[in-house]
């Protein structure tokens, strides 16, 4: 009993919790996109030999429309403003080639001489392309005032 109380506490403190579920939701959505990322890097760069530069475009290209379209309409629940998708897309299109340059940066500053192994290199440049990414989907592409149901205005 006194476990299930605690489980309860923490699901409606953390998980539950309308503060954190933007966050929430965008690290899985993030976790999905990392595995077709990932994915797709090492089998273009380790077995096929294609060079990171090359492979990391293509695979995190990958994911951009599965990312746009989860955290359009399940992260940030933008199904309800009345902005244009194509606009959103163009935005998002910005916000991940951003992403992308801070992630090619990182790559290419981690690995100069080989002094660190692509993968290690790969994960520090993802986490820095997602801080990225999480600020100017919210901030920008699905952010900024939205209605809500009861046709009053929200700040999202």
């Amino acid at each position: 009993m006194k476990y299930m109380t605690m489980i309860k506490n923490v699901y409606n403190t953390f998980l539950n919790n309308p503060k954190h579920k933007r966050i929430i939701r965008f690290g899985c959505v993030g976790c999905l996109n990392t595995m077709f990322d990932f994915g797709i890097f090492s089998l273009l760069n380790s077995l096929l030999g294609i060079n990171y530069i090359i492979s990391q475009i293509v695979s995190y290209s990958s994911g951009t429309l599965n990312s746009f379209l989860f955290n359009k309409f399940w992260t940030f629940d933008d199904a309800k403003t009345g902005k244009k998708t194509t606009m959103e897309m163009v935005q998002f299109i910005v916000v991940n080639s951003l992403s992308l340059g801070v992630s090619l940066i990182g790559l290419r500053i981690f690995m100069k001489d080989n002094a660190m192994n692509a993968f290690f290199a790969k994960i520090i440049s993802m986490v820095l392309a997602q801080v990225v990414n999480f600020v100017g989907y919210r901030f920008w592409v699905f952010g900024g005032v939205v209605k809500s149901v009861e046709g009053k205005k929200n700040i999202a």
